[in-house]
């Protein structure tokens, strides 16, 4: 892919990505639903970082207590913490082997249905591993063009040196057109380290969007607040985080 390319693309999903220290879980407060009723879930996001919640998906499996308990304080008690895989991909939601919790102490395991899908941000995810082996193929590339370009104005510039003393003044003549060839070459090596600079500059802000999407063995991960709202007919819960406003950060 072309430098401009590579550089357009980042923008349009830069557009979408989060590079802040916010917890996955906790960014998007503000949720629609069907209704138009939207919920805005800042104080549960409060909440759970003063009670740990940062460190949630960091927790070791082994020590995992299930249970029902709620901290007698915690807003939107209805709002649970949901983070897993997808199991499979169903029109308009998905199933997904989850961690469900209520608290940043208290989860249980399930298989769950999800409404509403982050889709956008799992294709976000998988964009974004897809460009940075292309940056990095750039930035290699760039690399050795400036490299080449560099070695290509020395040759010019002592062919040119050595022709400017010939006693032939017919190959004294011809000097100038090695040091013009030397001065294109030096051209298009800043040209080259310009260029791989940018990519480097691009490829750093991708690295960190990525960073900023939770992902378990290279696989995009839900990590994402959402609603209970019921069972389907072979008992799994059904679990809906709404619609996320546009406006939401």
């Amino acid at each position: 892919m072309k430098t401009a390319g590579l550089i357009l693309l980042l923008t349009a999903l830069s557009v979408a990505a989060q590079t802040n220290q916010t917890p996955a879980c906790c960014r998007h407060p503000l949720r629609v639903f069907g209704d138009h009723a939207t919920v805005n879930l800042t104080p549960l996001f409060q909440w759970w970082l003063r009670h740990g919640g940062a460190q949630h998906s960091q927790r070791p499996k082994k020590n995992a207590l299930a249970g029902d308990a709620i901290y007698p304080d915690r807003p939107l008690t209805a709002w649970q913490h949901v983070i897993g895989v997808t199991a499979a991909d169903q029109e308009y939601t998905w199933l997904v082997d989850a961690e469900i919790a209520t608290s940043p102490m208290n989860w249980t395991n399930a298989r769950i249905v999800l409404k509403n899908p982050p889709v956008a941000e799992e294709q976000l995810y998988y964009s974004l591993k897809t460009l940075l082996p292309q940056y990095d193929q750039q930035i290699t590339n760039d690399a050795h063009a400036y490299q080449a370009a560099l070695k290509a104005q020395k040759n010019a510039d002592a062919r040119a040196t050595a022709e400017a003393r010939s006693r032939n003044w017919r190959t004294r003549a011809n000097a100038g057109n090695y040091s013009q060839l030397a001065a294109q070459e030096r051209t298009a090596a800043d040209a080259a380290l310009a260029d791989q600079k940018k990519i480097e500059q691009a490829r750093d802000l991708a690295q960190k969007q990525l960073n900023a999407i939770s992902s378990a063995n290279g696989r995009y991960q839900i990590d994402i607040f959402a609603l209970e709202i019921g069972q389907n007919r072979q008992g799994q819960l059904i679990f809906d985080p709404g619609v996320v406003d546009a406006n939401s950060p």
